[in-house]
């Protein structure tokens, strides 16, 4: 009997070996595109000075800013926001609905307070004199 190995193909390990790397580069990206950074920025950050500034040099890269200045006045209860209509579909922005668009409208806020506790049970009465219950079983059975 003859035994012939497989030639010209990719073997079994090399096939295991680039799924591995191939998840690990997955798992990479969805844990970035959560928390905004990687692992190894924060190994870098403790044991070397490059750590940090090539973590500074990422966070600055994303163009936010921390303070919130970029993103303009913050909508509140009093102030309201603006809804109205853009290609079809209902926006609540105060920045795309702006004055020169018809079918904008301003739209009060209005405060939930979130999930209210429940309201204590009311008082329950003194039950009756235990004669007065024996009175009316009495007049019941006569």
């Amino acid at each position: 009997m003859n035994k012939t190995t497989q030639g010209g193909a990719i073997s079994l390990y090399l096939v295991a070996i680039l799924m591995m790397l191939l998840t690990l580069a997955a798992l990479a990206f969805f844990y970035f595109m959560r928390y905004g950074h990687l692992p190894m920025q924060d190994v870098w950050q403790r044991w070397s000075k490059s750590g940090a500034v090539i973590s500074n040099e990422l966070k600055g890269a994303g163009g936010l800013s921390v303070d919130g200045a970029a993103f303009g006045k913050v909508a509140t209860v009093d102030s309201g926001i603006r809804r109205c209509t853009i290609k079809g579909k209902v926006i609540f922005s105060d920045v795309e609905c702006t004055d020169s668009n018809p079918s904008t409208r301003e739209v009060k806020l209005y405060d939930s307070k979130g999930g209210e506790p429940p309201k204590a049970p009311a008082a329950v009465k003194d039950a009756p004199d235990p004669d007065l219950k024996l009175q009316m079983i009495d007049k019941l059975v006569k």
